[in-house]
């Protein structure tokens, strides 16, 4: 009985013996994978202006598709209209509770630089966007010598047409020159018998900044005019050239050929009130789906120029940006490359997808202009994708939003008739200089 009890203790001591010697002599990729800390969950809020459903729901499937790669991270994407997204930054930046990641204008770049509003991107990000796009869209996105963001898309503006309306009219040539544009114009104008307004020759966007200055600056630009001194020090839109421009607007609404009041949105071209715009080229999705004599029947042109012969357009650009204040600088980064970055060798990016897809728009990053060539072929896309070779950027400066707008209340007030139009110009170079010599 005592051998037995003996026997049963040295067989207990060996089998703990032997199983410490097991758990010492564990596999490396066991104790690795024990050491390995559960990710911390993550939230990220994500502000654009693409709220529309035709946008919202590609933007959420990509976002779904990372959540489901990344399961600790969770995505809040929120919207707002643009003519309300810089409030919403502003006031929310105010407030304490900004998103992790912007989508914004670039223009706005410089004045969020100056307030700290921005992460700066780490050198591989930076050194991948200089590698993937080209030298405008890089400068697009720089400020004070800093690449603050991948940029998205590419927006000109060039002259659409309704081609059944000029067949209508009789037209069979599409305007090369300012006066060329505005005898089209009034050609194109229809009325009832009675005199009401049937549509208007062409449409403009009172009531939005880029609606207002950015036709007038491809236009101001065709007739070598300029907006900016090349050292930003002042303003050379109130010329001769500048002049000329304007008074073919008011000449045209004097003779009711445009109509400020109709709609104020480039909705009145596309729904058959109006018979031209000079408009950016990410109308195309609605173009696509709603445009009243089908999309075959839009026609693209180059913005129609002065004597100087040459047709020039304005190039903005978007960025996604990063909120210096996040508390998830990191992640938000590794969602932002994710969403800007090649799918695969010869494959477009998620954001290249979406842009020529959901908005109809131009990516910005080569690979993807390449890798979507087929898309970049298609009529309209080609005519946008041939003007870059002719753009003018916006420039980028701080208080650009300002003068923008000055520039933009002032060419309306002429619109309106409540200046001249030499007054309107004179008035809209005298605020840009005092914002200039502020920010020198």
């Amino acid at each position: 009985m005592k051998v037995f009890r003996i026997l049963i203790t040295l067989i207990v001591l060996g089998t703990f013996l032997l199983t410490a010697a097991c758990a010492k002599t564990a596999s490396p990729a066991a104790e690795e994978q024990a050491a390995v800390p559960t990710p911390e969950p993550v939230k990220l809020v994500m502000l654009t202006h693409w709220g529309e459903e035709s946008m919202l729901k590609p933007m959420q499937a990509l976002l779904d598709e990372y959540m489901a790669a990344n399961p600790n991270v969770t995505i809040e994407y929120q919207s707002t209209s643009f003519d309300q997204l810089l409030t919403k930054i502003t006031t929310a930046q105010a407030a304490g509770i900004s998103p992790d990641i912007y989508h914004i204008y670039n223009l706005w770049v410089p004045d969020f630089v100056k307030g700290g509003m921005l992460a700066a991107p780490s050198d591989d990000v930076v050194a991948e966007i200089k590698g993937n796009y080209s030298e405008g869209s890089v400068g697009a996105v720089t400020a004070a010598g800093q690449v603050w963001g991948y940029p998205t898309e590419i927006n000109t503006y060039q002259l659409l047409y309704n081609k059944k309306m000029f067949a209508d009219a009789g037209i069979t040539k599409v305007p090369e020159t300012l006066d060329e544009l505005k005898d089209a114009a009034c050609k194109l104008t229809k009325k009832n018998a009675d005199g009401t307004l049937v549509h208007t020759g062409m449409a403009v966007m009172p009531g939005w900044d880029s609606g207002v200055t950015h036709p007038f600056l491809s236009l101001l630009w065709s007739n070598n005019g300029q907006y900016l001194s090349p050292d930003l020090s002042k303003s050379l839109f109130n010329s001769p050239e500048g002049l000329a421009v304007l008074k073919l607007y008011s000449d045209l609404i004097k003779q009711g050929c445009i109509d400020p009041g109709l709609g104020g949105s480039y909705s009145d071209f596309t729904t058959g009130k109006s018979a031209m715009i000079i408009m950016a080229n990410w109308v195309r999705a609605e173009l696509q789906t709603s445009f009243v004599d089908g999309y075959e029947n839009v026609g693209v042109a180059p913005i129609p120029h002065g004597p100087s012969g040459k047709s020039t357009t304005l190039q903005y650009n978007w960025l996604w940006a990063v909120d210096k204040s996040s508390k998830n600088v990191e992640e938000a980064w590794k969602l932002v490359k994710w969403l800007n970055t090649a799918r695969g060798a010869g494959k477009a990016s998620p954001m290249g997808e979406y842009l020529t897809t959901a908005l109809g728009a131009i990516p910005s990053g080569l690979s993807d202009q390449k890798a979507l060539s087929n898309t970049m072929s298609e009529y309209f896309m080609a005519a946008f994708l041939a003007s870059t070779s002719t753009t003018m950027p916006e420039p980028i400066l701080v208080g650009g939003q300002e003068i923008k707008t000055a520039l933009q209340t002032n060419v309306e007030a002429a619109w309106y008739g409540q200046k001249t139009d030499e007054e309107a110009l004179a008035d809209a170079a005298k605020e840009a200089d005092r914002i200039l010599t502020e920010n020198k």
